[in-house]
């Protein structure tokens, strides 16, 4: 829902392309700068999981439904949630899992569900990094 950075001016001048059957299908490129809190107590033999929640607050789910791509139909979840083919390795991290799950929320003041994809992205910290 909010950007670390603020910056999202990489997306204005992104073409959707719009289908005759009324899908519109819009891939804006995007940088997003997030953080979030760690427990160091097991450091440097830490595992951390770090959670990236996509979402609108401008448009409700029956006006935008949003899904993930590899989303199987009659689940939520999608086990692996990114494609890491061009991830540049960590020297200090190993990446474990990202699973994404798409959630549909009702808040008391409306009738319509407002939806939001979460990205639980799971680091391993590369103990040879401090500890030679």
């Amino acid at each position: 829902y909010n950007n670390a950075d603020g910056n999202y001016e990489v997306t204005l001048m992104t073409k959707a392309t719009v289908y005759c059957t009324g899908l519109v299908l819009w891939q804006p490129p995007a940088v997003y700068k997030s953080s979030c809190s760690i427990d160091v107590e097991f450091f440097p033999y830490d595992v951390q999981t770090c959670v990236l929640k996509l979402g609108g607050w401008t448009y409700d789910g029956f006006k935008v439904d949003l899904r993930h791509m590899d989303e199987k139909v009659g689940s939520n979840i999608v086990d692996v949630g990114v494609d890491l083919s061009e991830f540049y390795m960590s020297v200090e991290w190993d990446i474990l899992e990202v699973p994404a799950v798409r959630n549909e929320k009702i808040y008391p003041c409306c009738d319509e569900p407002y939806l939001d994809i979460t990205f639980n992205i799971t680091m391993r910290r590369k103990t040879l990094f401090y500890t030679v």
